[in-house]
């Protein structure tokens, strides 16, 4: 059967591996056996050892904290067989993430996220300000330090290893099509998201986390967190970001 989409499972939250969580995404993928399914888990996840008992795929973040804490790395490379790919958040200069990647990548393929912060607060916690600008309200990799990822990732590549950056164009999803190509599917095949009920809110804060930053907005206007259990596409998806319209007059 064609895959009609590819549908990320708790973008906006954290797949948390309970029975529950499970039972509900098998009555999604029975009633939409067209579509191909994978999750979005944290390494930090209590019952990741859980995936290894079920079919789904999965995207694991080895440094949700963006420090890397060998023990929680540790927990996410544990479980590999039930992984398609593995993301790594980076920050530059950080002579242990780039260890990370290289250690994930000999088993999976990783994708690099490049952090973006909401405030000049935290991202001084983390890294220089010089390395980043201010681009529709968040601060993202610039300059030299973007240069010095992309080579990073470039000489990987051409030595065979399987590793991207994510959204490296800022094209969105679309433009991206790691999460389709990864798992698979044809490049070019749509990639929605799902949120599951049963999952509830995401019970960690990782820093400057957009889909939190978002949850605190509509719970304070009387609105829910998020929208459970509806498969459609978000914004990045859509391509129907400031950042991605942007990006698009310039391609």
């Amino acid at each position: 059967m064609k895959i009609s989409d590819v549908v990320r499972v708790a973008v906006s939250d954290n797949f948390n591996c309970t029975d529950a969580e499970f039972a509900q995404l098998d009555g999604f993928a029975k009633e939409h056996p067209d579509k191909l399914f994978f999750v979005n888990c944290n390494a930090r996840t209590p019952k990741l050892h859980a995936l290894l008992d079920h079919p789904y795929s999965s995207v694991i973040t080895l440094n949700p904290d963006i420090n890397v804490v060998s023990e929680v790395a540790s927990r996410g490379l544990a479980v590999r067989k039930a992984v398609s790919f593995y993301r790594v958040k980076w920050i530059p200069e950080r002579a242990e993430i780039e260890f990370l990647v290289d250690t994930a990548m000999r088993y999976k393929p990783v994708v690099v996220t490049m952090q973006r912060f909401n405030s000049r607060k935290t991202l001084e916690k983390y890294t220089d300000q010089k390395h980043y600008r201010l681009d529709c309200a968040r601060f993202r990799l610039h300059g030299d330090a973007l240069r010095r990822l992309e080579d990073f990732v470039d000489e990987r590549s051409d030595k065979g290893w399987s590793i991207n950056i994510c959204d490296q164009r800022g094209l969105g999803c679309m433009g991206c099509q790691l999460c389709a190509t990864l798992n698979g599917a044809p490049k070019g095949t749509p990639i929605k998201s799902l949120n599951l009920s049963t999952s509830g809110v995401c019970p960690y804060s990782c820093p400057d986390c957009y889909a939190k930053a978002m949850q605190k907005f509509l719970v304070a206007t009387g609105k829910r967190p998020m929208e459970y259990d509806t498969i459609k596409g978000n914004k990045k998806q859509l391509g129907r970001t400031k950042h991605i319209q942007n990006n698009r007059k310039v391609a």
